[in-house]
């Protein structure tokens, strides 16, 4: 169920340069996309979804706090990005979403009850 390629796409300002870099790590989920259209009354809502779980287990997570002050390893938070397959290189935001299905985060939910082997993140965004 985890086996497909999602790719994270972190942001991290550096404070020797003083930039915005772009962070990228390959890591393992699932990723379900669903593209729908609610009607209520006399209105057509879109309603679009993509949730993405990544599994607890996956090596090198810290926490957005910690991959602010140091850069390293992978973290799951808000305005980041996961991208449906391997990217090696980002120049741009705009160009990942011309060239890739990419979502960007809105929500980070721990699931860690259960087995160890289905803790996971459950990620959603638009």
């Amino acid at each position: 169920m985890f086996d497909k390629d999602i790719t994270i796409v972190n942001k991290w300002f550096n404070k020797k340069t003083k930039t915005n870099e772009y962070k990228i790590h390959p890591v393992k989920g699932f990723w379900s996309s669903n593209e729908g259209v609610s009607i209520s009354n006399t209105q057509l809502i879109k309603n679009d979804s993509l949730i993405v779980r990544i599994l607890m287990s996956e090596k090198g997570y810290v926490t957005p706090k910690e991959f602010q002050e140091s850069g390293n390893g992978w973290t799951l938070q808000n305005d980041d990005y996961l991208v449906k397959g391997i990217v090696d290189n980002i120049t741009t935001i705009t160009n990942l979403k011309e060239n890739y299905e990419c979502m960007k985060i809105t929500n980070v939910a721990i699931k860690d009850y259960g087995s160890i082997d289905m803790q996971h993140y459950e990620v959603s965004g638009e």
